[in-house]
C-alpha cells in the first residue's frame, strides 16, 4: 500500500511540474525580422523609443527618403536627442538666453545630423566588415559616406566567448572618425543595439540608448544656435 501511494505521488508530482512548464513557457519560434512597412512607418508605429525622432523626420522634410527610397537607417532613440537639447538649453541658461523646444530648432539642422546616420542601399549587419578598435590595422572595419556626405566607419566587432576570440557575438559599431583621424581610438563611437530589423525600403539598425545625437554634443550647439540667431 505505502508503494503504491508512493507512484501516485510521484505521478502527481510529475504532472503539477509538466503543468507548470507549460504556465510559463511557450516558443514562440524565431523572431521575424521583416516589417510590412517602411522604416519611417516603423518608427512611427513604435512611439516609445522613436516618438521624437519621427517628429524631427518629419520637420526636416526627409519623411520621403525613409518612405520610398532604399536605404539603411541607423536610427538613434529619442534619449540622443534629449541629451543634445538639454545641453544646447543648460548653455542658453548660462548664457541668460530663454530655453528652445523640438519645434524652434531650425529644419535644416535636424537635416544635417539626421543624414549622418542613412547610408544608400540595404546593409545587413554581416555585410560590414570586421572592426576591432584596439587593432585597427588588422580589422579596420570600412569608411562610409553617409547620405549628408558625412564619414563614419562602420564595422563589426567580433567578441570573444569563453575565453575563445572572435567566436562570440557580432556587434555593428559605428565610429565619427572626423574627430580624431590620426587616432582612431579617440574618435566617439557607438553600437548598435539591435540590428537588421527589414521594413519594405531597407535595413534598420536601432543604435544604443545612450548615444548622443550627432555623435558630439558641441556640435549640435554651435549650429543650433548659429541658426537660432540668425
Amino acid at each position: 500500500m505505502k508503494r503504491l501511494h508512493l507512484i501516485v505521488a510521484v505521478l502527481i508530482t510529475t504532472l503539477l511540474l509538466n503543468a507548470c512548464k507549460k504556465d510559463y513557457y511557450v516558443d514562440g519560434g524565431l523572431a521575424d525580422p521583416h516589417y510590412n512597412g517602411s522604416i519611417y512607418d516603423y518608427l512611427v508605429n513604435t512611439p516609445y523609443w522613436f516618438d521624437t525622432i519621427s517628429y524631427i523626420i518629419d520637420r526636416a522634410g526627409m519623411k520621403e527618403i525613409l518612405q520610398r527610397d532604399t536605404v539603411t537607417f541607423f536610427s538613434p532613440t529619442d534619449d540622443a536627442v534629449k541629451v543634445v537639447m538639454n545641453a544646447l538649453n543648460e548653455y542658453r541658461y548660462y548664457n541668460v538666453q530663454d530655453s528652445v523646444h523640438l519645434q524652434d530648432i531650425d529644419p535644416e539642422v535636424w537635416k544635417y545630423f539626421l543624414s549622418m546616420y542613412i547610408l544608400k542601399g540595404k546593409y545587413l549587419a554581416k555585410q560590414f566588415a570586421r572592426v576591432d578598435p584596439v587593432n585597427v590595422y588588422a580589422y579596420p572595419g570600412i569608411n562610409y559616406v553617409m547620405d549628408g556626405g558625412y564619414v563614419l566607419n562602420i564595422g563589426l566587432i567580433y567578441q570573444n566567448y569563453n575565453n575563445v576570440e572572435a567566436v562570440g557575438p557580432r556587434i555593428v559599431r559605428l565610429t565619427d572618425i572626423t574627430y580624431d583621424p590620426q587616432n582612431f581610438q579617440n574618435n566617439p563611437s557607438i553600437i548598435v543595439a539591435t540590428s537588421d530589423i527589414q521594413p519594405k525600403n531597407g535595413v534598420l539598425h536601432v543604435l544604443n540608448n545612450n548615444h548622443v545625437f550627432g555623435f558630439r554634443g558641441g556640435t549640435f550647439i554651435r549650429l543650433a544656435q548659429q541658426y537660432l540667431e540668425q
